[in-house]
């Protein structure tokens, strides 16, 4: 073998996040209380910290400059270091934060000491692009106390809504991390449409071999206190068969060459289903579904294994399959073949039509680590590279077994020219000292020294499934801002967009729900004298009400009858003897509540229309 490929300086395939990667914690809906060109304006200099100088300063420096390093900048630790800016308003109490980051950066958010009290929202605005991120309410607590969101293109604008029955002695949260790729100071771009144009997609003919195992390939956004990475990760198949999901990767993705990193494992997501519908690159970015949140099980560092069990439950729309292993010492396939996410693009299939083999020398890597002799294979790939992103990759023998796991290598061009890896072998990883360094208690449970076993198909047990929904006027215009609540096997809440939509994921298809919906705020929205014109004419008789919902809004006090009762409450409101209708609420949905089992909901969108309480003429805005 030429020497150019045993040379002690091999790359790890390790890299920085970059903008075209998005993720969030799970969003709850809604729209913030202040229009974008209104929170600009409100926001003086007292409630702005200007961070650009510091971020194209951290970028040029030596350090950060080089790929695959990190442009990492803690901002703010301490709440009371956290300006605020109060405003009030009628939706409660709102406070604005502005973060400037420079146009044209990428950021990522942490906060810390997240605990979002019920009624509380927050939102984060892009001033680059205006795009909203949120809500994040309380049903993003968790035990760890800790909000990711991003990416935030250029300038971030926070905006947290307090409810209103809390006294505010101090925001609920404070910015403790911001990871900033600040692109127009020479980040490189990963993500969707970035990896060399000569690799291949997986649903191509030269990945149609695979089309069970690339379901259980993921992308990973690796999370630590100090940085974000990508990785590429694979679900492993165990002896019990149980569908543990340990996912197989690099444990360099945790160790990187440059600095300490600190894994933040419950941060870490797990992209599934993220490739291209055909074997030509698409020109609109594909969907994905995420998984968050992990565990470290096992390691080696002499072949850079990491194994990993994901801690949340998979939804049924991962589709996953539990890739089959072969842990055989002396088994050299005469085919192989990685499936991957370079650059943290779509899935792609690198093969290598030849046999493989063992690289029988030991290997001094650029994070200073030292793999031993024969604890790797060797590809000279035939029709594709990897790149940074790659890393952990799973290699497949032709009959879709799991044979290693891809390390790294010389790096390749544009052209495809380089296709030297190499990959830790899963053979060697089998045994060591305790479970946290090997790979046989978790792959096999049942203790059956079992070579290989095959891949297995997610059960159709108990499945996560999803339900939607929009909420509209009798007109059909969309009602933002419903506090649609879920109660029974599963308690959460969700408010809806701009759209009127709502969605509710993680749901056992095998539990029973209780659907409410509320809003309660702007008594006074849509009601006048044309209103009471209206009433009056209804209850004398001499023009009733043809419309159901005109005469539901019409029922203000809610005895099921329109009479000078409601009358009275109608116009106490209106002349602002009374803020709010003593026995309705501001807005009524019909239907008011639904009940519903689990295993109808994947097929529901429920339409559920929304009136003002007192607006018998449909004249309310929905926005307000």
């Amino acid at each position: 073998m030429p020497n150019f490929h045993e040379r002690s300086w091999l790359l790890i395939l390790l890299f920085a996040f970059s903008a075209a990667v998005s993720y969030a914690q799970k969003e709850y809906g809604g729209t913030p209380h202040f229009e974008f060109e209104q929170a600009v304006q409100l926001i003086d200099a007292g409630a702005s910290i200007d961070l650009s100088q510091e971020t194209a300063d951290l970028w040029k420096s030596p350090k950060s400059a080089i790929p695959g390093n990190v442009a990492a900048l803690p901002i703010l630790k301490q709440k009371s270091k956290l300006p605020k800016t109060f405003v009030s308003a009628n939706y409660g109490r709102s406070f604005l934060q502005r973060l400037s980051l420079g146009k044209g950066s990428r950021s990522y958010i942490r906060f810390a000491d997240f605990h979002i009290p019920k009624g509380g929202r927050l939102y984060i605005m892009s001033e680059d692009t205006g795009e909203i991120l949120g809500a994040f309410t309380d049903q993003n607590n968790n035990d760890h106390n800790r909000l990711l969101v991003g990416p935030v293109r250029g300038n971030a604008i926070l905006e947290y809504d307090a409810p209103r029955q809390i006294d505010i002695e101090e925001i609920p949260f404070s910015v403790d991390q911001v990871y900033v790729n600040p692109t127009n100071f020479g980040a490189m771009e990963t993500g969707f449409g970035s990896s060399f144009e000569c690799n291949i997609n997986i649903n191509c003919s030269a990945g149609q071999s695979y089309d069970r195992e690339k379901r259980g390939v993921m992308r990973i956004l690796v999370v630590g206190d100090e940085s974000i990475f990508l990785c590429t990760g694979s679900l492993l198949n165990n002896t019990g068969e149980d569908e543990t999901p340990y996912v197989l990767t690099a444990l360099h993705c945790e160790q990187p060459a440059e600095g300490e990193f600190t894994p933040l494992y419950d941060m870490w997501f797990f992209d599934f289903n993220y490739e291209g519908p055909s074997c030509a690159n698409p020109e609109v970015e594909p969907g994905f579904t995420d998984v968050q949140g992990c565990e470290k099980v096992a390691s080696r560092q002499g072949t850079d294994m990491l194994l990993l069990r994901i801690t949340t439950p998979m939804p049924e729309a991962t589709n996953a399959y539990y890739n089959g292993w072969d842990r055989r010492e002396d088994y050299l396939p005469q085919q192989t073949a990685i499936i991957h996410h370079p650059s943290g693009d779509i899935k792609k299939i690198t093969n290598d039509f030849d046999q493989i083999n063992i690289h029988d020398e030991a290997i001094v890597w650029n994070n200073g680590t030292v793999t031993e002799a024969a604890s790797h294979f060797i590809n000279d790939f035939d029709d594709a590279v990897y790149q940074p992103g790659s890393s952990g990759a799973a290699l497949f023998d032709e009959a879709g077994r799991v044979i290693g796991q891809l390390h790294g290598g010389p790096l390749a061009d544009e052209f495809c020219t380089v296709g030297i890896g190499y990959s830790g072998r899963l053979s060697m990883s089998w045994d060591g000292d305790t479970p946290e360094e090997r790979l046989k208690d978790w792959l096999d449970p049942l203790g059956t020294e079992s070579n290989f076993i095959s891949g297995k198909e997610a059960t159709l047990g108990e499945q996560i499934v999803q339900f939607n929904g929009r909420v509209v006027t009798p007109d059909g215009i969309a009602i933002p801002n419903v506090q649609v609540s879920l109660s029974g096997d599963k308690e959460t809440s969700f408010f809806t967009g701009a759209d009127g939509r709502f969605v509710f994921d993680g749901l056992s298809n095998k539990g029973s729900y209780f659907l409410t919906l509320t809003k309660d705020i702007n008594h006074a929205n849509g009601i006048s004298a044309t209103d009471v014109v209206l009433m009056i004419n209804h209850i004398i008789g001499r023009k009733e009400l043809t419309s159901v919902f005109s005469r539901f809004a019409a029922d203000v006090n809610l005895d099921g009858n329109v009479s000078s009762i409601d009358l009275i409450q109608l116009m106490n409101v209106i002349i602002g003897r009374t803020p709010v209708f003593p026995n309705a609420p501001s807005w009524r949905f019909e239907p008011e509540n639904l009940q519903m089992s689990g295993s109808s909901i994947g097929q529901l969108e429920v339409s559920v229309v929304g009136f003002k309480v007192g607006d018998l003429n449909n004249s309310a805005n929905p926005r307000s």
